[in-house]
């Protein structure tokens, strides 16, 4: 397949912002320059889709079959940025009234994002990068899938045998535990802000169908998330639909996931019932994908037990040249099976030295985290973060908590999220090398 980065609200091109991000990490908006160099320089050959830039920051755009991460190249697609909420009509645009949410139990909530809602940018950067898509590629018998920045490939994505395949009219997706919440919301004033317009046979116009769906239905389809997989032409409706409902949506509930809301209205709106499977991911929004056979029960226990009592001996190993950085399958030990992704939106812990199984708990001890927002932003850099420094799992001496309930499943979302990002500073670097030495 072809990797596409959708990149949304970069600076214009001599400007330059560097500030403290949540967390305490550096954090950096880039331009399209800035960005372009970094990609390029993890993959030498970068193609951009929209935008021109000088001759040095593309080495070649010709594809290749060459497996390698030197070869294989992601597309760039830049679009504006659609975080600003105030450019949207409505009761909220002018700032002075602040947006409220009032849950089950009856709770106001207000919402922390303000006028800046980032992941109005999800729905809005696929819209703006189908159209291009569409004015400039032919190939219409092609299926898309759609993750989120902070998913990780640990194994090759494809659907189990049985599993429907995606054609047009029939979407598939991440099942997600959001269901139908979104059904407690004023509906009838959210479409009268997004109106459904599609004429049918008689020349009609239709009222917004997602107003009439159950929690049955949400359950059996809407109740979707990354990876969503949609053939290439049913994109175009979606994500106009999807961008349309979110500024209405996210005006009625403020919150984190008024954007995944309003893609399981809109997906009701068009009646794309989606095919929900399980087992695509692991980490946030969803349960750990379990196994029931003892074989692969007992290498996840081995392979946690494996990582949590050797970070610091690890860690020695490479700074000291002798033990070669891994990728992220290498935390699994056969026939442990990973999921095709992990999704590391949480913050995922273990307590070292790790109990085996059946083992008391004791008291104190040091407990070892990821966090994605504690990274320095330039954890790639070759000067800055030398090849034989490798990231390690941060250390808190209090107790942390457990995602997903699962310990075994936390440490190797641990073991995966640090040996990727060491293993791609290893490329990274060796190519800087090679440059330097031609």
């Amino acid at each position: 397949g072809r990797f596409t980065w959708i990149v949304s609200g970069c600076l214009d091109d001599g400007q330059e912002h560097v500030g403290i991000g949540k967390g305490g990490a550096n954090s950096d908006v880039l331009t399209r320059a800035s960005l372009l160099s970094e990609v390029e320089r993890h993959f030498p050959q970068v193609t951009v889709s929209n935008h021109t830039v000088a001759k040095d920051a593309l080495l070649s755009n010709e594809d290749t079959n060459n497996n390698d991460c030197h070869t294989i190249h992601p597309h760039v697609h830049f679009t504006p940025d659609y975080s600003d909420m105030s450019k949207y009509p409505g009761p909220f645009a002018d700032g002075k009234k602040k947006r409220t949410f009032v849950n089950r139990q009856g709770k106001t909530l207000g919402g922390n994002f303000g006028q800046r809602y980032v992941f109005n940018n999800k729905p809005n950067g696929l819209y703006n990068w189908i159209q291009h898509y569409l004015e400039t590629d032919k190939r219409m018998d092609e299926a898309i899938v759609l993750v989120d920045p902070d998913f990780l490939f640990l194994n090759k994505f494809q659907f189990e045998e049985g599993v429907e395949p995606v054609m047009p009219g029939k979407p598939a997706a991440a099942k997600y535990g959001l269901g139908g919440q979104f059904l407690d919301f004023n509906l009838t004033h959210i479409c009268n802000r997004a109106p459904f317009h599609p004429d049918d046979s008689l020349g009609q116009t239709k009222p917004c169908p997602f107003i009439s769906v159950t929690n049955k239905d949400v359950n059996r389809y809407f109740s979707a998330g990354a990876p969503y997989v949609i053939h290439i032409q049913d994109v175009l409706a979606l994500s106009k639909r999807w961008a349309e409902l979110v500024p209405p949506t996210y005006d009625e509930y403020p919150l984190l996931y008024a954007e995944m809301f309003a893609y399981s209205m809109a997906a009701a709106d068009l009646n794309l019932k989606h095919n929900l499977i399980k087992g695509l991911f692991c980490g946030c929004m969803t349960g750990w994908p379990h196994s029931h056979e003892k074989e692969e029960l007992y290498a996840l226990k081995k392979s946690a037990l494996k990582y949590a009592n050797t970070i610091e001996q690890e860690a020695g190993e490479v700074e000291a040249g002798t033990s070669s950085i891994r990728g992220a399958s290498s935390c699994f030990a056969e026939p442990l099976k990973p999921p095709p992704f992990m999704h590391y939106c949480a913050r995922y812990s273990f307590k070292s030295p790790y109990p085996p199984e059946g083992a008391a708990e004791t008291t104190g001890g040091t407990y070892h985290f990821f966090a994605k927002r504690r990274v320095d932003h330039d954890i790639l850099d070759c000067t800055t973060h030398a090849i034989d420094h490798p990231l390690e799992p941060f250390v808190s001496r209090k107790p942390e908590k457990v995602e997903g309930g699962d310990k075994d499943w936390n440490v190797l979302a641990v073991c995966a999220i640090v040996r990727s990002i060491n293993f791609a500073k290893e490329k990274g670097c060796a190519v800087v090398d090679e440059t330097m030495t031609q």
